[in-house]
């Protein structure tokens, strides 16, 4: 009997440690809420009308969202949140001007969980 149970600790002690290990890595690999900071402080105040920021990873959109802002235009940051896990990322934003035309800019960026990622949009 003493042979017996010691297999059968083996096998939990086994499985204990693959539940454990298949936990952490599903919970690494998981999504995230990630900070992203557009920049926009090198437009003049009240130039910009409106914005269109897709944040991409590969052909996969990950985050799309579009604002316009009133007669006192953009403020100087955004922030967004975006729910993905962390790694590289393209961001692509289109800023609208009052009496000018569209502009589109794009950046290859590292979505972190620790810090913002900053962009700074022209």
């Amino acid at each position: 009997m003493g042979e017996e149970r010691r297999l059968f600790l083996v096998r939990a002690a086994f499985l204990a440690l693959l539940g454990g290990g298949l936990l952490l890595w599903a919970q690494m690999r998981g999504p995230r809420e990630l900070r992203l900071e557009l920049d926009l402080t090198r437009a003049l105040p009240g130039e910009i009308a409106g914005l269109d920021v897709v944040v991409r990873r590969g052909q996969r959109a990950l985050a799309r969202d579009e604002m316009s802002f009133g007669k006192e235009g953009a403020p100087g940051r955004l922030e967004f949140r975006v729910r993905a896990a962390p790694g590289e990322a393209e961001v692509e934003a289109t800023v609208t001007y009052s009496g000018k035309p569209s502009r589109r800019t794009s950046a290859r960026v590292k979505l972190s969980e620790d810090t913002p990622t900053v962009v700074h949009v022209d």
